[in-house]
């Protein structure tokens, strides 16, 4: 005997029902997905919020980093349990995807994956980005029990943020072999130009939001070099960023030429299309050339 039609669309109807139900229980903002216990840590006083007016009121020493890449608030909940330290929650609602990456990229020493996108967890501590979210979880001095609980509480942020976010293209165009992953900083403001090594004070790149940069550490046995990657809207904005560099930086440098520093290092810069590709302390002219070549064959596939 053949199941009626109606039937049919009835069940149809009742499970689009149920879907939409449960879709509706996960709230899009992850700081109310957050519980008010757990493990016996309770909220214990009044949630804040932080935006660009105030958060130097609330992270002086960090701000900058904040502000530089761009968000709209900071939520922050403090969990407490008799005898035990302190719980911190933040969670930064970032511009964009590649504003949550980049704090994320500027805050991490090792690279891991059990939370969010990309996440570390260190002694007392857990961060994390996904989406536009960056989320900070703090509790020092580190217990059981708080590693535990902090454990807790990332998974639920990381659980009630549904979308997952796109990396800057720019990521694309770095050459994998020797790359310390961890060592990868993305930038969009010549403040964070000098994250591994010194460069210079000033905005001798052109850099601006329209700009998308990565620095990164190579290392091969006895071999070491920074890397630097600027990609820009067009050749021609490369070019002139590539001059000022050249008419601030050294007077000897010749675009595309290695060059060996008085301290026994060696460094090259040069325009590749749209990008300009830089190596800056590097122990051999060899281990530059490889760099440089292995990602002017990437970005000019």
């Amino acid at each position: 005997m053949k199941t009626p039609l109606y039937l049919y669309t009835t069940i149809i109807i009742s499970l689009l029902f149920i879907v939409v139900n449960l879709s509706a229980q996960i709230k899009k903002d992850p700081s109310e997905n957050l519980p008010g216990n757990i493990n016996g840590w309770s909220v214990n006083e009044s949630d804040r919020y932080f935006d660009n007016e105030t958060l130097y009121d609330y992270i002086d020493g960090s701000a900058e980093m904040f502000l530089s890449f761009g968000f709209s608030k900071v939520f922050n909940r403090i969990y407490s349990r008799g005898n035990q330290p302190d719980i911190l929650v933040d969670i930064f609602y970032m511009n964009s995807s590649y504003d949550a990456f980049g704090v994320f990229t500027h805050s991490v020493g090792k690279l891991e994956h059990e939370f969010g996108q990309q996440s570390q967890q260190t002694e007392g501590a857990i961060i994390f980005w996904k989406s536009n979210y960056y989320v900070s979880i703090l509790c020092h001095p580190e217990t059981t029990e708080s590693r535990e609980a902090i454990s807790k509480l990332a998974g639920v942020v990381d659980k009630s943020i549904n979308e997952t976010g796109t990396l800057p293209e720019v990521i694309n165009y770095i050459p994998k072999r020797n790359l310390a992953e961890e060592s990868v900083r993305y930038f969009r403001h010549y403040n964070w130009i000098n994250s591994h090594t010194f460069i210079s004070n000033d905005n001798i790149f052109n850099i601006d939001q329209n700009t998308h940069g990565i620095l990164a550490r190579y290392k091969e046995e006895n071999e070491n070099a920074i890397f630097l990657l600027i990609m820009y809207p067009d050749n021609a904005l490369a070019e002139s960023a590539l001059k000022n560099f050249t008419d601030n930086y050294k007077p000897e440098i010749i675009p595309g030429q290695t060059l060996k520093l008085t301290n026994g290092l060696w460094m090259e810069v040069k325009r590749i299309k749209n990008f300009i590709a830089g190596i800056f302390d590097s122990s051999s002219k060899d281990f530059t050339d490889n760099i440089l070549s292995s990602v002017e064959s990437i970005i000019n596939k």
